[in-house]
């Protein structure tokens, strides 16, 4: 269900791709979040996949595998990952990619609080108690004068 901002865009829902119910209990949620959607939509509409959807659904594969603690590439994630490449050679390099992600994560720069805070939301709800929690990534010298 779509919450109340979003409820115009409901007629356009296709479909609800859920990762808890279809990764690996011992994956990170999140990182195959990204690659369940390129590979339903290259099993149902490939023809919908762009070079610039590519660059898109490929960067945030990346990010996910980059922000992991293992930083590691999932089998899955990995194959996903391939057909995108062999579909569209002229995708930049990977290691271009994860460097400019790399460069970029910690940037703040022109942004507000309330964007950071939103950029990683997650909420958890029962039905009565509703918690939200944010990552925010500071550098040990902003930290310190909080």
């Amino acid at each position: 269900l779509l919450d109340s901002d979003d409820k115009s865009l409901e007629s356009a829902v296709v479909k609800v791709i859920n990762p808890d119910e279809q990764c690996d209990r011992s994956l990170e949620l999140q990182a195959c979040s990204s690659s369940l959607v390129v590979k339903e939509i290259l099993q149902k509409a490939p023809e919908l996949i762009t070079q610039q959807l590519a660059y898109l659904l490929r960067g945030s594969i990346l990010f996910k595998c980059m922000s992991l603690e293992a930083d590691s590439i999932t089998e899955q994630q990995e194959k996903v990952l391939s057909i995108l490449e062999e579909k569209f050679p002229d995708l930049p390099p990977r290691e271009e990619i994860i460097s400019v992600l790399q460069e970029t994560q910690f940037n703040a720069q022109g942004v507000s609080i309330e964007e950071v805070m939103l950029k990683d939301l997650k909420e958890i709800s029962d039905g009565e108690v509703k918690v939200a929690i944010s990552t925010v990534y500071v550098t040990l010298e902003v930290r310190g004068n909080l």
